[in-house]
This record gives structure tokens, C-alpha cells and sequence, in this order.
């Protein structure tokens, strides 16, 4: 089989025969998951480095800056269960954002040994652009999708997501 028509087979939850053989007794569809999961993740991240290039910052920049913007100050912790970047990879992206001068970190008042991260005033006028295009760049994308088609898509997103990080969904 080429791979057009493989493609053409699997877009349409079509999966080939020797496939189905070497799942045994699991679902066929589990493969086409972990496929387009993949897949999706790769061209995510690929449109991020195109899309904040130009910013200077990597992904996980953006993603620490734009969960400060609507948090406000939080812990390193808090960040990383929310972000899933290793605890050494979220170290270096708060440590370059704050040599940047976009993020700032304080004492916690609650916890004489913890520290929160927020965003300074330059971290604040520099996200708000880039987040605002980050959506509409995205609303494009989507144009053809309807309200309801998002909010399944987000729904089995949250969904996929909980079963990755072992939650209990809803």
C-alpha cells in the first residue's frame, strides 16, 4: 500500500489488516491515538519555534509567560504540574526569562521556603502582544471548525490528557 493511500485509509479510521494482527486484542484505534497524538505534538511544536521566533523566545518561554499573565504569581511547582517541562528545564526557561527581565521572583509569604514567579511590567507588555496574535493566528486555523466541533476537540483533548497524567478524567 503507498503511503497516500495509507494516510487516506487512517484519516478515515481505516486500519490496515496487518495492523489489526499485530494488536492482538487491543483496540486498533489506540494506534491511530498514539499516532495522531504524535503527530499532532510534532506540528505543534514545530509552529511554535516558526511563531516565536521572531520574539526571541522558545516554547516553553511562551508557555511559562502566558500562565504568569493570567495566574499571576505562582511556584516553580505549580508551574510545572501545569507546563509538565522537567523541574531542571522550567529552572533554566524562569532563570533566561528572568535575565530577560520578563519574570521576577519573590519569597512565598505562605511558605518561608518557597519562592513565586511573576511576571514584571516588561514581561507583562511583552506577552499581552504576543498571546493576542498566538489566538488569532489560532482562530484562523480553526475557522472552519465550529464552536461545537472546538469544544468536543478540547473536551477529548482534557480527556487524552487526564489518561496521560493518570487523573480520573471528570
Amino acid at each position: 500500500m503507498d503511503f497516500e493511500q495509507l494516510d487516506h485509509d487512517l484519516r478515515r479510521g481505516k486500519v490496515p489488516e496487518d495492523w489489526i494482527s499485530d494488536v492482538g486484542r487491543g483496540d486498533p484505534s489506540t494506534a491511530l491515538i498514539i499516532m495522531w497524538a504524535g503527530r499532532f505534538s510534532r506540528r505543534v511544536d514545530a509552529f511554535y519555534q516558526e511563531a516565536l521566533r521572531g520574539y526571541g523566545l522558545q516554547y516553553s518561554d511562551f508557555s511559562v509567560l502566558s500562565i504568569l499573565r493570567f495566574s499571576g504569581a505562582i511556584s516553580p511547582k505549580q508551574l510545572n504540574t501545569t507546563l509538565a517541562i522537567s523541574s531542571g528545564g522550567l529552572t533554566k526557561t524562569i532563570q533566561r526569562l528572568e535575565k530577560a527581565g520578563l519574570v521576577g521572583r519573590a519569597p512565598d509569604p505562605e511558605d518561608g521556603r518557597g519562592t513565586l514567579v511573576s511576571l514584571t511590567k516588561k514581561g507583562k507588555r511583552v506577552i499581552a502582544p504576543i498571546f493576542r496574535e498566538n489566538i488569532e493566528v489560532h482562530e484562523e486555523l480553526f475557522r472552519d471548525l465550529s464552536r461545537a466541533d472546538r469544544e468536543r476537540i478540547a473536551t477529548a483533548l482534557r480527556d487524552l490528557l487526564d489518561v496521560f497524567e493518570g487523573g480520573n478524567g471528570r
